[in-house]
């Protein structure tokens, strides 16, 4: 599902609409080259020096943007459509003694050249500050916000779904021997949507756990971790006569490692015992090994490389399922060709049994499998410019993908973006 933000203007000529502006490519392009100039003689008027203004322009096509099931007819004969794109924001980043600020903000606004409907403007604003008390207390606190499109894997609709995202979070840590620390945070994510049909998917989800490390002298850490999750929705979905709560609990102990095995390898661990019980058809009550392995190492100071495994409990946007045990595993790979240009790729697998049902008990396997290819080039001609093209293969397949979704399918997809910053 492409999601590329588009120009802030209307490209496409209607006889029932007012005269609006017309832009071309090449002069958008123009447009965000003016705009980046301009706030790079701002910004070299401005005496902080942790202030950088960008933008980008792209634009995308995406061969099944509504993840159509193989077998399923397209919207009015079209399944694909072409995006274009604009953004533009900027980021401070600064330290003041031993408090570190960092902030982001940008707009942007995304246009589909055939599905008009999905039209949207969007907004990303985050900030993070790292605290520091004396020598042994420090942390994190901050916020983020998003307004995107959401996805169309799970729901079927051609309409315009947006999805906002509010996420707040503190932690903290506190060195009370040159070997060992507690720690403890909590976060909360509000998640909303803008078509009605999905008021049903509207949550929150609050987190909070507790901690105790040991920290090796090599740098690495060892600890344990407690952690208890609890997902509320807003509305009760409808069961036959009834409505029920698609609610649920989880409750976990975790073994946390954090392993620099040289400098430039390290591999992280986090995985214990999950117990998840639901607000309604506790029969779907379930408990098991939950764990998520990362590992990431540099070769020649070129070639950076990073893997994933996971087994994990997770949410499903879905009006007929609230969870699923997602086990999977990624890959993916970045090196640098020259000074000047990087290529990139990803795998990603995923299978995701389908929990806390609100249909009937079928007995059946529920269950998809997701499979995603991507590559990419970035060429950087200028120090404060990038060009980059990339592209996606992605597949699913299972019952579930006929149950929750539009049915099995195959999509994909090429970009191409400018970015500037200054």
């Amino acid at each position: 599902m492409l999601s590329s933000l588009d120009a802030p203007f209307d490209c496409r000529s209607k006889a029932n609409l007012s005269p609006r502006l017309v832009l071309t490519p090449l002069a958008r392009c123009a447009l965000v080259i003016a705009v980046c100039g301009c706030a790079g003689a701002a910004r070299a008027a401005v005496l902080d020096d942790g202030f950088s203004p960008y933008a980008s322009v792209g634009y995308s096509y995406d061969d099944n943007l509504f993840r159509l099931g193989d077998d399923r007819p397209a919207y009015d004969n079209t399944r694909g459509d072409y995006s274009t794109s604009l953004q533009a924001g900027a980021l401070f980043d600064k330290t003041y003694g031993r408090q570190d600020i960092s902030l982001q903000a940008k707009v942007s606004r995304v246009s589909f050249r055939h599905f008009s409907q999905l039209d949207y403007n969007g907004k990303d604003m985050q900030g993070d500050w790292r605290w520091r008390v004396g020598n042994h207390l420090e942390g994190h606190a901050g916020a983020t916000y998003s307004q995107v499109l959401a996805p169309y894997t799970d729901i079927v609709t051609r309409e315009r779904n947006l999805r906002t995202q509010r996420h707040v979070y503190a932690n903290g840590g506190w060195t009370f021997h040159p070997s060992w620390r507690v720690r403890a945070g909590a976060s909360h994510d509000r998640y909303r949507y803008d078509l009605p049909s999905q008021a049903y998917n509207n949550r929150s989800v609050q987190i909070g756990e507790v901690g105790l490390d040991y920290l090796a002298a090599s740098g690495s850490t060892i600890g344990l971790q407690v952690e208890q999750l609890r997902r509320q929705y807003d509305q009760r979905r409808r069961f036959g006569t009834q409505l029920v709560d698609a609610g649920s609990d989880q409750d976990s102990i975790k073994l946390k490692v954090v392993w620099r095995a040289t400098p430039v390898t390290t591999l992280q661990f986090l995985g214990g015992w999950a117990d998840r019980k639901h607000a309604f058809f506790t029969e779907r009550d379930s408990s098991g090994f939950n764990a998520r392995l990362q590992g990431r190492t540099m070769v020649d100071g070129k070639l950076a490389l990073d893997a994933e495994l996971w087994r994990e409990f997770e949410g499903v946007e879905s009006a007929q399922a609230s969870s699923a045990l997602s086990t999977g595993a990624s890959a993916g790979a970045t090196w640098s060709l020259s000074a000047k240009l990087q290529a990139n790729a990803n795998a990603r697998y995923q299978k995701r049994d389908y929990d806390g049902l609100l249909v009937s008990a079928s007995g059946l396997d529920i269950a998809d499998t997701r499979r995603t290819l991507s590559a990419g080039l970035t060429y950087a001609p200028l120090r404060v410019a990038q060009l980059s093209v990339s592209a996606f293969r992605e597949t699913r397949s299972g019952l579930a993908a006929s149950l929750f979704g539009n049915g099995a399918y195959h999509a994909q997809g090429v970009s191409f973006n400018l970015n500037l910053q200054y």
